[in-house]
């Protein structure tokens, strides 16, 4: 099919779009990775979750302004956030800025703020169309939100506030204590509770990054009192979530942050959430002490392990718990702003010093986390033999016999008040020689500086098998390792690259564009394309080989309106990658540009047409008729994102085309002028064209000859002086 658009003087004919898909538009939400059940999978890609978030109010402070906040956490690499939905009060913006699923009534009473009692039998739209907005903005940012139904009340003024008092909603409904709100003892306030939690759950089904968590901190509820009733409370709470997602098209994952009462607690929970709390002075039947005993006594559950609080006071304290939980085996790692010394209702989005050192610790364990194979890790710290320096503690992981990794911090585990933070981290200079066990073959070990991914040392070798001792290294504070495979031996693939994105050109085209992955060991970029979902990956829909450098490719796959899928996949010197990647896709339009003539204010004039244009032709016509048309010989210049041909109207009318056909070959007149120059002569502009030479015809020996042609008798004529005794020319294609 051959597309054409027409300008006669200033009449416009045409357009020029262009259109970018979103992989993650209609995507399975994230989810447990299919092979290793303690990491994510998130738009197709293996990953952890991990930020240093705000204290949750994102939704509810109806006066608090998201999206600067959120592009902070995207700037700074974080990929996760936490908000509250029901029941718990912000922590300011006012009563009359407290949004709920309820709407206030009037002519109903006051509530005990002085506002409308809320009306649990109706709907507040504003609420929901907030909570959608709030997700769609996380979305938009590849950033994953956990929506937290409701909160624990600490304190009789947080009581008084909420919808679940009696006094503060027209129904009358609740109990007359802080609290039976959490737990199945009001029948008629635990409908409307689950009403609100299926009608959020339906709201937010097609998106693909939440997840959901049934209440905060119930640990804090009257501790070792009705515990079994809210043990049901959560249970009947998910019930609630799985029969609503039953009937949509998507199911999410859901959260519960009662690891006191494990064994009570539904089998159908996907993610295990942990706060930190010492909890010895509660009756509990699971204490837990800290992320590191979580780790220790309950990754075997083969859940997905989230320190989804801990409010870290300094840098060191944010990156020693992020480090070490996500290379001990966790799955999710949420540092919490709990006293406003970085987001605050002033300065929401926390763009401040401390606040970019404080992600700075989190975001630096993203990036290291995301170069290795997370499929195949799991936790594991038999590897290391001895060498454990005094006062150091290590977590571990390892994808044996291919990849190990190890953490070793000097933070002083102990309380300040109920929470156990690492405090003070010893900054004197630290040596470690560590031993570990290896299979005989080639290995890479690399040690890093956490703070800022500095390579204190590398080393690489060759061993026989069993134990051996690493080249000694200093550090301060904290200090990571990593260990991999080289050789023949070496079966891991590269990681899948970030960012991967599809976007339609108006010629039909379609680019692909990704972030670099920083493998040592990378050798290139396999693009696979098919015309339906699933795109296998092999030699027959493999459609270009690229060098490591790359981040983008464009493909002309050749239908118009017809949806392609494509996969980036990175390969490395041993020729291994993914056995399956984030999948692309774009649809390839032909639409096209938009061609137009104005005076350009001295009597001449102008013709323009956008760059992004490549594949369509210039063509003029003195009438219309058939047969008239011809490819122009006038030679555009690129000004800014526009084609522009200047000239002087010599015809009483002339028309003008663009046209989704290339012009014939060129054809190329060589002579010698009276000066003794070489004269290379064509008769059409020939865009896209390139004049090369060469001494001997032999492969390899064309150049391009780079001298600018000129227009001489309605013919392009480029003159160079060449004294060798014979040289060849020719216009090439590229």
């Amino acid at each position: 099919m051959i597309l054409s658009v027409i300008a006669r003087m200033t009449v416009v004919c045409g357009f020029f779009l262009g259109i970018t898909t979103d992989p993650a538009c209609a995507g399975e939400p994230i989810r447990a990775h299919p092979q290793n059940p303690y990491i994510l999978e998130f738009r197709g890609k293996p990953t952890v979750l991990r930020t240093f978030a705000e204290s949750y109010s994102s939704v509810i402070d109806g006066s608090l302004p998201f999206i600067p906040y959120l592009d902070v956490l995207k700037r700074d690499g974080m990929n996760l956030t936490r908000v509250w939905c029901i029941g718990f009060p912000p922590d300011s913006g006012g009563a009359q800025n407290f949004l709920q699923p309820w709407p206030r009534a009037t002519g109903q009473g006051n509530a005990l703020d002085g506002l409308g009692k809320w009306d649990l039998s109706a709907w507040d739209e504003n609420y929901f169309t907030r909570l959608k907005a709030f997700a769609q903005a996380a979305s938009d940012r590849g950033i994953v939100v956990e929506f937290t139904m409701f909160s624990v009340l600490y304190g009789q003024t947080e009581w008084e506030k909420v919808p679940f008092h009696p006094s503060n909603n027209v129904q009358g409904y609740g109990p007359n204590n802080i609290y039976d709100p959490f737990r199945t003892v009001d029948a008629n306030l635990l409908a409307a509770q689950k009403l609100a939690v299926r009608r959020i759950v339906r709201e937010l089904n097609e998106f693909d990054n939440v997840y959901f968590e049934i209440q905060n901190e119930p640990f804090w509820n009257e501790p070792g009192v009705k515990d079994s009733d809210e043990v049901k409370f959560h249970n009947e709470m998910l019930e609630a979530i799985r029969a609503e997602e039953a009937t949509l098209p998507n199911r999410h994952m859901v959260a519960h942050n009662f690891p006191q009462k494990m064994g009570a607690m539904s089998s159908d929970f996907d993610i295990l959430n942990e706060h930190y709390p010492i909890l010895l002075t509660l009756p509990t039947e699971t204490p837990i002490q800290g992320a590191e005993l979580l780790l220790e006594n309950h990754y075997s559950r083969g859940r997905i392990l989230s320190l989804d609080e801990t409010d870290t006071k300094t840098t060191d304290q944010a990156r020693l718990e992020a480090w070490m939980f996500l290379i001990g085996g966790g799955g999710i790692y949420d540092g919490l702003d709990a006293y406003d010394d970085v987001y605050s209702p002033s300065d929401p989005e926390g763009d401040t010093v401390k606040g970019n050192a404080m992600r700075a610790g989190v975001r630096n364990i993203g990036i290291f986390m995301d170069q290795l194979h997370l499929v195949a890790l799991r936790r594991d710290r038999s590897w290391v033999h001895s060498g454990i320096p005094s006062g150091a503690n290590l977590q571990a992981s390892s994808s044996p016999n291919q990849q190990y990794i190890a953490y070793l911090h000097h933070g002083e585990s102990g309380p300040v008040d109920f929470v156990l933070h690492y405090d003070p981290i010893s900054k004197s200079n630290h040596n470690v020689s560590l031993r570990v066990t290896l299979q005989a073959g080639t290995w890479r070990a690399v040690w890093t500086r956490p703070s800022d991914l500095t390579e204190l040392k590398v080393q690489e070798f060759v061993h026989s098998g069993g134990n051996i001792t690493l080249e000694q290294v200093a550090y301060n504070e904290d200090v990571a390792l990593r260990i991999d495979r080289t050789g023949p031996e070496d079966t891991t693939p590269p990681p899948q690259p970030g960012d991967v994105g599809a976007t339609s050109n108006a010629n039909g085209s379609i680019r692909l564009s990704w972030e670099d992955v920083p493998a040592f060991d990378l050798a290139n970029y396999n693009i696979y394309r098919a015309s339906s979902p699933g795109v296998p990956m092999d030699e027959a829909h493999r459609i270009d080989i690229l060098p490591p450098d790359a981040t983008s490719f464009t493909d002309q796959p050749g239908g118009d309106g017809v949806t392609y899928y494509y996969v980036v996949s990175p390969a490395d010197t041993g020729e291994n990658e993914m056995a399956s990647a984030v999948e692309v896709s774009a649809i390839s339009t032909l639409q096209p540009p938009k061609l137009r003539i104005s005076g350009d204010g001295l009597g001449g004039l102008v013709l323009e047409w956008p760059v992004n244009s490549a594949g369509w032709y210039l063509q003029e016509s003195e009438n219309l008729t058939v047969g008239s048309w011809g490819y122009s010989e006038r030679a555009p210049e690129e000004v800014g994102d526009q084609f522009e041909v200047r000239f002087t109207p010599v015809d009483p009318a002339r028309f003008f085309r663009l046209i989704q056909q290339a012009p014939p070959t060129p054809q190329l007149r060589l002579f010698r002028n009276g000066e003794g120059l070489i004269v290379l002569e064509w008769n059409m502009a020939a865009e896209g064209w390139i004049l090369q030479e060469s001494l001997d015809l032999s492969p390899g020996s064309w150049k391009k000859i780079t001298a600018v042609p000129i227009l001489v008798g309605g013919r392009y004529q480029v003159q160079i002086f060449r004294s060798l005794p014979r040289c060849f020319f020719r216009m090439a294609s590229p």
